[in-house]
């Protein structure tokens, strides 16, 4: 999938709150890090440390943060919708879409 493409799907699926929205476009996309822990510097994950990296991740490091939070609600229900809520997802898929652009 091409860059353009990419912004174009993740631009439409901002604003959802179901986590099956952003698996399914993260996985047909290609993106989804079924190794996200390998990205993380914190082990356990804590997402919330993880998040404040951000401001400088390249595009893996977005899909792998992207992957964590929808894991975490997996494991913490509700927890998806909460982060969307405070908009901790939208700045991860505001982050990536800005990557892509530039490499576009």
């Amino acid at each position: 999938m091409k860059n353009v493409e990419k912004i174009k799907v993740l631009r439409a699926v901002e604003g959802s709150e179901k986590t099956i929205d952003y698996y399914n476009v993260l996985g047909n996309m290609g993106d989804l890090k079924y190794n996200y822990s390998d990205y993380m510097i914190t082990g356990p994950v804590v997402a919330d440390e993880e998040l404040k990296r951000l401001p400088h991740a390249n595009y893996d490091l977005c899909c792998a943060l992207m992957t964590m939070l929808l894991r975490e609600d997996y494991f913490d229900n509700g927890q998806f919708v909460r982060r969307c809520r405070d908009g901790q997802v939208s700045l991860v898929i505001k982050k990536m879409t800005e990557l892509l652009s530039q490499q576009a």
